[in-house]
Parts: structure tokens; sequence; C-alpha cells
């Protein structure tokens, strides 16, 4: 087991190299191969590039797994800190063929957080609406007057925002709606936290305890949580759905209306 933390080593091409529990990651060109520390001989560094040379039987070539492109000191802080951790080879016995305890497949794509899925759609959503008013741009410039591009970015530029914000609420306030009915409600407790003065507690069906913030100082709470993902959580009686629903239909209107005009542009007159 490893005494020492064992950094992660990230390299060209999207390559890197970790400890996992007994063995090493290697993730390069969507494979991955897992090398118990069994198999390894021992860990090579030259400047920025880091070999992991395996055990071989006398007169066998060992095999090599070379990284490169990581930085010099992680380099050196994770040599020093697999070969700690690499199991002691009994006196006398015969030597191991690692390449044979190597195994290799597909590489698994961690999954992202939920920050990382919103920020991914909001990225996608910010291009998808550049390259829409661009193209249309393009169009109005050769089929009327290229003063309406300005048109087509003052109703593009807002018709698009408005879009993406209603399309990235909408989750949020229908669960607002739909946790209350088909979803599990339960008691939430005051916290009595000072550090903490909006904090409530409750428990799901699995019995772990969780956490839900609100400002209405009361002492109970009941709030519904999705049963597939309890951290999905709203207060039961549905206090504000109303107005978020409000704001999200208004904001939806505007952006129905600008993306028409932003549409009806090249065939308006000048």
């Amino acid at each position: 087991m490893p005494i020492t933390p064992i950094p992660v080593l990230r390299g060209a091409k999207r390559t890197d190299l970790r400890a996992d529990g007994g063995e090493l990651v290697l993730r390069r060109a969507g494979r991955e191969h897992r090398i118990p520390y069994e198999a390894v001989a021992l860990v090579h560094t030259e400047r920025r590039a880091v070999e992991v040379r395996l055990r071989a039987p006398e007169g066998t070539p060992p095999a090599v797994y070379r990284v490169e492109g990581v930085s010099a000191a992680a380099a050196a802080a994770f040599a020093r800190a697999v070969h700690a951790a690499l199991p002691p080879v009994p006196a006398g016995s015969a030597a191991v063929d690692g390449a044979a305890l190597v195994t290799t497949g597909p590489a698994e794509r961690e999954p992202l957080t939920p920050r990382e899925a919103f920020g991914r759609r909001v990225r996608r959503m910010v291009w998808i609406s550049v390259l829409a008013i661009a193209a249309m741009s393009v169009l109005v410039s050769f089929v009327t007057h290229p003063v309406m591009m300005i048109f087509v970015w003052l109703t593009g530029g807002v018709g698009f925002a408005f879009a993406c914000a209603v399309l990235l609420l909408l989750p949020a306030v229908t669960e607002r709606w739909r946790l209350p009915r088909h979803g599990i409600t339960v008691t939430a407790e005051y916290a009595h936290s000072s550090a903490e003065p909006t904090l409530y507690l409750y428990g799901d069906l699995e019995g772990n305890t969780r956490t839900y913030y609100d400002t209405s100082g009361r002492l109970r709470l009941e709030v519904s949580y999705d049963p597939a993902d309890p951290s999905r959580v709203v207060r039961a009686d549905g206090k504000g759905r109303r107005l978020q629903a409000a704001v999200l239909a208004s904001a939806a209107a505007i952006a129905a209306l600008a993306l028409l005009s932003f549409l009806a542009t090249p065939f308006m007159p000048v």
C-alpha cells in the first residue's frame, strides 16, 4: 500500500498515469492499461518523461510504458512514491513476467460533476447561438441590405440569450412542481447551526442524512426529494414556484418573439 501520496501525471496527447489502489493506471488513445504493483520493476524519470519498466524473466527485454510532457517535479515525486509502495521481491523467487499481469481495455470516462455538466451545456448553447447569428449575418448581407445585420445581432443576441436561460432553468423549475407529487416527502429539521443559519437536515430511505437550505426560519419543513437522486430536493409546499413559472414563461415569450424576428430578417423590406 502507498505510504506517501502519489501524484497524477498528465502528459502530452491527453495521456495520464495515476495510482489506483494496488496498481498503476495508464490512459492514452482511448485505452486503459492497468499495471499491478507486482508487475513493476522500477519507475525511471528523464526530466519531463517517465517510464514504467516491468519485471521480466532473465534474458527477456522488459516491457516499458512511457509518458512524456509531464511535470518534472511531479515525475520525481511519482517515482519516489511508487517505489515506496512496491511490494518486496522475495529472495530467490522466479522472475515474474510483468507484461502478463497487465490488463488492457477501453478507458472509462469519469462521470461529470453537476457543475461540469452545467458548464458543458452552457458552452454548447453559446457556440450554437454564435454560429446561428454568424450564419444569418452572412445570409442577410447577400439577400438584403448589410445594415440589417445590426437587427440580426440585436434580435439574435436577445433571443438566444433568453432561450438559453429558459432551457437551463427549466429543469429546476419543473422539479418544484414534479417532486411534491411524484417524489418522497419527509420532514427536515432545523440544524441550529450558527455557522449556517439556513441549514436543515433530512433523512432519505437509505438512512443517510442530507442537507437542505431555506431562509424561512421554521423549526421544521416538509421537503420532497427525488428517490433516484435524494440530493435533488424542494420544499413540499411549493412556495415560490408560481412566481418562478411566471418569470420563466415571460422569458420564453421574449425569446420566441426575438427569434421569430431573427428568422424573419431576410424577408423584411429595407
